[in-house]
């Protein structure tokens, strides 16, 4: 027999969890809602700008809904595209850029019900795609 859920069906309005014209669109934690995901909606128009190096106690899965990004994720770089689903497995540090043309808006899943993340750089290093990107933080 399934295991009844604790959570109860919600409708979250995007007003609800969204900003417009801030990088960090939405923070939508799955705790207000008893359930063990939170998403976070992250846009840019810059290109070479987005989250630096950080890591977090669980795992996160990126949805690319628009635009390139250049992942970081432990020693790996990985470009993903429109449509691309990247995996950042739990402590590995990870961040990403917008690699342009154009705007960048990913849905960053995280597997918790809430958002825990420890910084690990203020700004992209000289040797990377940028000189400088503020964290999402």
């Amino acid at each position: 027999m399934p295991i009844q859920s604790k959570a109860a069906p919600a409708l979250i309005a995007a007003s609800a969890w969204q900003t417009e014209g801030r990088v960090l669109r939405g923070l939508l934690e799955g705790k207000t809602l008893n359930a063990g995901i939170s998403l976070i909606r992250y846009v840019t128009d810059v290109i070479g700008e987005g989250p630096t190096l950080h890591v977090h106690p669980y795992d996160e899965i990126f949805v690319m809904n628009e635009g390139n990004a250049r992942f970081t994720v432990g020693d790996q770089v990985i470009d993903a595209t429109t449509g691309d689903v990247v995996f950042g497995p739990a402590n590995i540090p990870h961040g990403y850029q917008n690699l342009g043309p154009g705007r960048l808006d990913s849905l960053d899943i995280h597997v918790s019900p809430e958002w825990i993340q420890f910084n690990l750089a203020r700004t992209w290093e000289r040797g990377g795609m940028v000189l400088s990107s503020e964290s999402k933080v």
